[in-house]
């Protein structure tokens, strides 16, 4: 009887402590109720630009739906999906810089090296003009080492 509680204790530890890891892992990306890029599409943005994906044409990757404008972007997504999604998660690349979850426009984007970049953007603080400001300043490439440092120890180092 001994050996059925306890077993039955450590399968709920390993249960709950899976669970826990799990929405720990869900909360590092940003999304509305599961809905990744505020339901943009992740491929427009290396195209045409951003572009609103259809319910019609979505995949859930890394636990999150991601939307798509077409087949074509569905595709090209399921074929290499690290390729298309947008860096630290979804949250913005300024906020990064100083190891912050800031939400963003998913309007007000980047496209570095093959990466999209997303910003905060509002009436009064455009991020991605505070972020190009910065860049000719200094070099962007220093900007990106040190946003990915700080995401790294946000995610601590997953």
């Amino acid at each position: 009887m001994i050996k059925i509680i306890v077993s039955l204790l450590l399968w709920a530890a390993l249960v709950s402590g899976l669970s826990c890891w799990a929405l720990a892992e869900e909360s590092m990306l940003n999304s509305d109720n599961g809905l990744a890029v505020h339901g943009y599409d992740p491929v427009s943005y290396h195209k045409e630009g951003p572009v609103k994906g259809q319910e019609s044409w979505s995949s859930v990757y890394n636990g999150v739906t991601y939307h798509f404008a077409s087949r074509e972007n569905f595709e090209l997504f399921k074929n290499d999906p690290e390729r298309y999604l947008p860096a630290y998660g979804g949250w913005c690349a300024w906020a990064m810089l100083d190891g912050e979850k800031v939400d963003v426009d998913p309007r007000s984007y980047k496209v570095i090296a093959g990466r999209t970049y997303l910003f905060y953007n509002s009436f009064f603080v455009n991020t991605l003009k505070k972020w190009n400001d910065r860049a000719t300043a200094s070099a962007e490439g220093a900007m990106v080492e040190q946003a990915d440092a700080a995401w790294v120890s946000l995610i601590g180092g997953q």
